[in-house]
């Protein structure tokens, strides 16, 4: 006699045991598995970031060496005794610039920019072989003292000053020329002692400002 089972039937199903002793040795190799390679992984991040430590604690001493090197180097230093000289005269010529731009500046507000132009004048009648030592501004006049390479020259400058519009109403005229021979100014002892270059034969001049006289009326 056969007997047949009903399998729609939920209790008559095969059911699956979470709680076997397969299923719960596998899930716990599993977890075992998973922790060992966090565990690996997180070692190998200690291994890298100790290595990175010890290469930029040795990078920072490195750096502490160079300063320290440095500091001594810095400290023993002594400043060039020989520019000292050097540097104070620079000083007192840019103190000695700036007094002569304070007074010209104060005294040419009353003279209405005269002073200014003046200089402005003397500045684009600069003439190769010329140059001025020497200056004097008043209201009344402008004396200047000079050196020349060439006394020929003296005439083409004075020429070109009294064509400039700065000196308009004035006229520059030769008061003094002197010939400076400096091999001739040597002493005796320099004579004897080892030749020594000597600057080349120049002349001195002195220069001063008359009214130019009216123009002359025609009839």
């Amino acid at each position: 006699m056969s007997q047949q089972i009903n399998l729609l039937l939920p209790e008559l199903r095969p059911r699956f045991d979470w709680l076997a002793l397969p299923v719960v040795a596998a899930a716990t190799l599993l977890a075992l598995l998973l922790l060992l390679a966090l565990a690996q992984s997180q070692s190998m991040r200690v291994a890298r970031l100790k290595a990175e430590e010890a290469t930029l604690n040795g990078q920072l001493l490195n750096l502490r060496q160079q300063v320290q090197a440095l500091g001594q180097v810095l400290g023993n230093r002594q400043p060039n005794a020989a520019l000292l000289p050097e540097i104070d005269y620079a000083k007192t010529g840019v103190a000695q610039r700036q007094e002569v731009l304070d007074f010209i500046g104060r005294h040419d507000k009353s003279q209405g920019g005269g002073f200014l132009n003046i200089l402005q004048g003397f500045s684009r009648q600069a003439l190769d072989g010329v140059w001025l030592v020497a200056f004097g501004l008043s209201p009344d006049g402008v004396e200047i003292r000079g050196r020349l390479v060439d006394p020929a020259l003296l005439p083409a400058y004075i020429s070109r000053l009294n064509a400039d519009p700065a000196f308009a109403g004035r006229r520059f005229a030769a008061l003094e020329m002197k010939g400076v021979d400096p091999a001739a100014e040597k002493p005796e002892a320099d004579r004897t002692a080892a030749a020594k270059p000597v600057g080349k034969r120049y002349t001195e001049f002195v220069l001063r400002t008359e009214l130019a006289p009216p123009p002359e009326k025609t009839p």
